[in-house]
């Protein structure tokens, strides 16, 4: 199977003026068409290289009491879930290592040779293409995103080094912060601690993010899996810690969404990087 992933986004969906028609389009086919205007993705099995390629979407506003939609999409380049060849980029990249936090360069694999592209590199833009196809459909109030990852393939380094090195656009954000609570299942740290996590992100010193403390995650905040994800090892719920992060973002944007989960997963992977699925979740709470 192809790596996937599966977001789902919680919060309210309200009429609005001048909006598509949900009983004309439906969210698969307005994610899709924005996803190829901005080259994150393709239906075209010859089309240049894209971040994911699509399989499902739908909107479930009215049939939920908190979840807005979802979508799943399958990592890697191509369509029908059949991953392409990409070509190898070679940028700069800061890769932070495993309880220091210490920056340095490296190569960027947005992109790779072989295999599919990494979560990492995937989520501010799918998380940006998911918050503007939605909004299409009505008024959107998000107070939260979850990721179900699946059949991942092995990490071997760091691949986030074009999100880090696009901090600047969040410094004209206004002073005021936003507190987000991230949980996740026992499945993403591959047993390590929450506290090897946060010591593997990257330091508060002249960043607009910060991450920490590790704090207890309340019942409502925590992670659910979907019936519709496609994970295979989840019988009722997955299990977690009770634990997760406190993360403090400078807007509540799909963009700063997007780069705190890139963040996170990408920290994740580099203790843990044999992981091959788990379920990651970010709620606003203050």
């Amino acid at each position: 199977m192809p790596p996937t992933l599966f977001l789902e986004a919680f919060g309210q969906l309200s009429p609005g003026t001048n909006l598509i028609d949900s009983e004309e389009e439906d969210l698969y086919s307005v994610f899709r068409t924005r996803g190829e205007l901005m080259n994150w993705s393709t239906t075209s099995v010859d089309g240049s290289p894209t971040l994911w390629g699509l399989e499902e979407a739908e909107l479930t506003a009215g049939d939920d009491d908190s979840r807005i939609g979802w979508v799943q999409v399958g990592l890697g380049t191509g369509i029908g879930g059949v991953l392409k060849a990409a070509s190898d980029l070679s940028e700069p990249r800061l890769s932070f290592a495993a309880g220091g936090g210490r920056a340095g360069f490296g190569r960027f694999p947005g992109l790779p040779s072989t295999g599919s592209t990494e979560p990492a590199v995937v989520m501010p833009a799918l998380v940006q293409c998911f918050d503007d196809a939605l909004r299409r459909f009505g008024v959107v109030e998000l107070s939260g995103l979850q990721v179900t990852a699946s059949y991942l393939e092995p990490s071997t380094r760091s691949a986030t080094g074009g999100v880090f090195s696009a901090l600047n656009w969040f410094n004209i954000a206004p002073k005021e912060k936003v507190v987000t609570l991230i949980a996740f299942d026992n499945e993403l740290l591959g047993g390590h601690s929450e506290e090897e996590l946060l010591a593997n992100l990257p330091g508060v010193h002249g960043r607009p993010f910060k991450f920490g403390p590790v704090a207890a995650v309340s019942e409502q905040h925590r992670i659910k899996t979907p019936v519709e994800a496609p994970l295979h090892y989840y019988s009722i719920s997955p299990a977690t810690s009770g634990l997760g992060l406190s993360v403090t973002l400078p807007e509540w944007t799909a963009s700063a969404v997007g780069w705190a989960l890139a963040a996170v997963i990408d920290g994740a992977r580099a203790i843990a990087p044999d992981v091959p699925e788990f379920t990651i979740r970010i709620t606003r709470v203050g």
